[in-house]
């Protein structure tokens, strides 16, 4: 892996021109991936001055669920479109329940993990952050576990972790412009960052 050599803006292109493929088809999973998160809350409720958290919506935590899935899927689906593969709107229901429960866990870990290293220091965050942007991926993509993914993920990301460092600023920009663009940017932006990003994947695990 530590051969790999790639460019921001060359990936940031091919992901542009993936876009305007099926402009609309990406158009819409996002309004409606967005939608779902938006209701999602999990069915808890935090009290602004106490602090304390109480479980207040079975409405919330489904729609919470549904939109981890809907991420799931549609991480999926942009490995597979990044892939030449092609796909269209029953492939939101092609990650089966086992892949389903590892990408959950696999995040939740990682997550975990990343927040002590920002709570730690700064720097820790942004390392880890780097050396499990392929979890998920390798979760969806391969059959493996959500502990031998984050295993893969350090093997791939290693001596590449101020590349890929680089690489996440380069899609939090893009996003942060989408949003300054209003409604219409934001829905250009999130595909096209997360079809960069399964491109980005696909080159380290020699997919491409």
């Amino acid at each position: 892996m530590s051969k790999i050599a790639f460019s921001i803006s060359e990936i940031i292109q091919k992901s542009w021109l993936k876009f305007k493929e099926k402009p609309g088809f990406w158009v819409l999973l996002t309004i409606l991936s967005v939608s779902i998160s938006y209701l999602g809350d999990y069915g808890l409720s935090i009290d602004p001055e106490s602090f304390d958290v109480s479980f207040s919506s079975v409405r919330g935590l489904m729609m919470s669920i549904l939109s981890l899935y809907l991420s799931a899927s549609l991480t999926l689906i942009y490995i597979r479109y990044s892939r030449g593969e092609s796909v269209a709107f029953h492939d939101l229901w092609a990650v089966n329940f086992s892949k389903f429960i590892h990408y959950i866990l696999a995040n939740l870990i990682s997550g975990c993990i990343m927040v002590i290293g920002f709570i730690l220091f700064i720097l820790p965050g942004f390392y880890l952050m780097a050396r499990f942007i392929f979890v998920p991926y390798l979760v969806l993509d391969k059959e493996v576990s959500f502990l031998d993914a984050i295993t893969i993920s350090f093997q791939m990301s290693h001596s590449k972790v101020l590349d890929l460092i680089s690489f996440m600023f380069a899609m939090f920009f893009i996003i942060i412009l989408g949003f300054l663009s209003l409604l219409f940017g934001i829905l250009i932006a999130i595909p096209v960052s997360s079809l960069a990003t399964a491109q980005l994947y696909l080159l380290f695990s020699g997919k491409e």
